[in-house]
C-alpha cells in the first residue's frame, strides 16, 4: 500500500532512502561512532567559551549638597524665627530631646516664646557644610571650621568651644573629640 501511495504521489518506491531507526532522546545510543552524510565520523562541538564581561565598576555615591550655614540667620532649612508649625511644616522626624530641645532630622532646635531661638547639628550627620562660598566636609578639623567662621572666640566648657560672629554661630567639639561629632549651631542675636 505505500508503494501504491508513493507512486501516486509520483516518487520511485525503489529510490527512496531507508529510514533509520529513531533514537530515543536521552539515549546514549548514536552518539557513539556517529557519521556525517560522507561517512566520516564526527564529534559533537565542544561548548562555547563564556564571553569575558567587563568589570563592573560600582556606583559612584552622589556627594549629598552641602548643608548652608549662616550666622544668626539659619542652618539647613530651619531658620531662627521660625515656629513650631513651620519647623513641623518641612516633614523632618520630630523627637523630645529634653523640655527645652526637640529634634527634627539632624538638627536640634530649641523655641523660645514659640519661635526658633537656636538650631545645632553634628556635622557628622550633615557630612557637607557651606559657610559663604567655603564648603567644609565631615571630618575636617575644628581649627579648619573655626578659621573659616572667622571672627571666633574661645570659650570654656570643656573641649573646644568657639563662638564667632558676635555669639550667632558656635563650633564645639565633644568628650570624644571624634571630627565626624563636633557640632555646629546658629542662634538669635
Amino acid at each position: 500500500m505505500l508503494a501504491l501511495l508513493a507512486s501516486a504521489c509520483g516518487a520511485n518506491p525503489e529510490s527512496a532512502p531507508e529510514e533509520a531507526p529513531a533514537t530515543p532522546i536521552g539515549s546514549d545510543e548514536g552518539d557513539e561512532g556517529a557519521t556525517d552524510d560522507d561517512g566520516d565520523s564526527t564529534e559533537p562541538a565542544p561548548p562555547a567559551e563564556p564571553a569575558e564581561e567587563a568589570p563592573v565598576e560600582p556606583p559612584v555615591a552622589a556627594q549629598a549638597e552641602p548643608i548652608d550655614v549662616e550666622a544668626g540667620v539659619r542652618l539647613g532649612p530651619i531658620r531662627i524665627g521660625m515656629s513650631l508649625e513651620e519647623v513641623q511644616a518641612l516633614g523632618l522626624d520630630e523627637r523630645v530631646i529634653n523640655p527645652r530641645t526637640t529634634g527634627f532630622g539632624p538638627y536640634q532646635v530649641s523655641f523660645r516664646d514659640g519661635s526658633v531661638r537656636r538650631v545645632e547639628a553634628v556635622i557628622g550627620e550633615l557630612e557637607r557644610i557651606r559657610f559663604g562660598e567655603s564648603v567644609i566636609e565631615a571630618g575636617a578639623h575644628i581649627s579648619q571650621i573655626r578659621d573659616t567662621f572667622a571672627d571666633c572666640v574661645w570659650t570654656e566648657g570643656g573641649g573646644e568651644r568657639y563662638r564667632c560672629a558676635d555669639g550667632t554661630l558656635t563650633v564645639r567639639t565633644t568628650h570624644t573629640m571624634d571630627p565626624q561629632r563636633y557640632t555646629v549651631g546658629v542662634a538669635v542675636r
